[in-house]
C-alpha cells in the first residue's frame, strides 16, 4: 500500500454522534466499549488540536414529540421507549471528554448521514478541505453513511478503525475489513496521527 500523509490545512476531523445517549447509555459498544472509543477518539482529537485541522461535530438532535425521527426500516418491529437526543437536553450532548471548544464546528441532522440535513458542505469548501477523518457510532450508521456520501462528492476519506464502534462485532469487522477498504483508508489511531504532517 501506498504511504498516506495527511495535510491538516487541507483535511477535517469529524467527531459523529458521540453523544450522551449513544455512548454512554447501555447500548452495545462494540469492541471496545464506549470508554476506551472515547479515549482513543481524544487522542485523536488531541492531535488534530494541536496540528491545527478543523474538527467538526456531527450531533443527531431529535424533536420531544418525536416527528422527526426515522420510521422503522420496512418490515422492522416499531421502536419503544421514549424520545432520545432531544434537543437541548444532556443526553444529546456530546460527551464531556470530546466537548467542542470555541472555533470548532458543530452540524445538527435529522438523517444518518451528515450530508443530507446539515450544511456540512458549506464548511467543507470554506476551508478548503478534500480529506475526511471518520470517527463515530455508529459504524454501520453515521459512518457508513457519511463515508459513501462523501466518496460520492469525491472526497478523500479515512476510518479511523478504533475511534468507531458498532452494535455487534460482525458489523465492525464487515465494515472494516471488507467494505470500507474499497472506498477508505482503514487504520487505527496511531497510524492516522503518525501520517499527519506537523
Amino acid at each position: 500500500m501506498a504511504t498516506v500523509n495527511i495535510s491538516p490545512k487541507s483535511s477535517a476531523l469529524l467527531i459523529q454522534d458521540m453523544q450522551n445517549d449513544i455512548v454512554k447509555s447501555d447500548r452495545p459498544v462494540v469492541p471496545m466499549g464506549g470508554i476506551d472509543l472515547i479515549a482513543n477518539s481524544l487522542k485523536l482529537l488531541n492531535k488534530a488540536r494541536e496540528v491545527g485541522m478543523p474538527v467538526i461535530y456531527v450531533q443527531v438532535i431529535r424533536r420531544s414529540d418525536g416527528k422527526d425521527a426515522p420510521r422503522p426500516a420496512l418490515g422492522a418491529s416499531s421502536a419503544v421507549g421514549g424520545p432520545s437526543l432531544v434537543e437541548g437536553t444532556t443526553g444529546a450532548d456530546v460527551v464531556s471528554e470530546l466537548a467542542p471548544q470555541a472555533g470548532d464546528l458543530v452540524v445538527s441532522k435529522h438523517t444518518t448521514s451528515p450530508f443530507n440535513t446539515t450544511d456540512i458542505e458549506v464548511y467543507l469548501r470554506r476551508l478548503g478541505i478534500d480529506t475526511l477523518l471518520l470517527t463515530g457510532y455508529s459504524t454501520t450508521g453515521v459512518v457508513e453513511g457519511s463515508l459513501r456520501d462523501a466518496r460520492d462528492k469525491d472526497y478523500d476519506c479515512v476510518v479511523v478503525r478504533d475511534c468507531c464502534a458498532a452494535g455487534t462485532l460482525q458489523e465492525q469487522d464487515t465494515c472494516m475489513d471488507i467494505v470500507f477498504p474499497r472506498m477508505a483508508w482503514v487504520a487505527d489511531a496511531d497510524e492516522v496521527i503518525a501520517a499527519i504532517q506537523g
